[in-house]
């Protein structure tokens, strides 16, 4: 087998302080651009993080990228 070129870990501490930031905070409204600062992410992670959320029902988009 390949070793994974991912870390795993890492992805998961992020996608877990998405969700605290989310959960303390009920009311934010999150772009693309923004999480992306708030991360320190590239642009397209940002992307796939946002589409996720609004996918897992956590968050709803209001309009594409938001």
């Amino acid at each position: 087998m390949g070793s994974e070129r991912r870390d795993i870990e890492s992805r998961a501490a992020v996608v877990q302080r998405v969700i605290e930031g989310i959960v303390q905070n009920p009311s934010v409204t999150l772009t693309v651009s923004t999480l992306q600062q708030w991360l320190g992410v590239p642009l397209d992670a940002a992307q796939r993080i946002l589409d996720r959320l609004a996918s897992s029902g956590l968050v709803s988009e209001v309009q594409k990228g938001v």
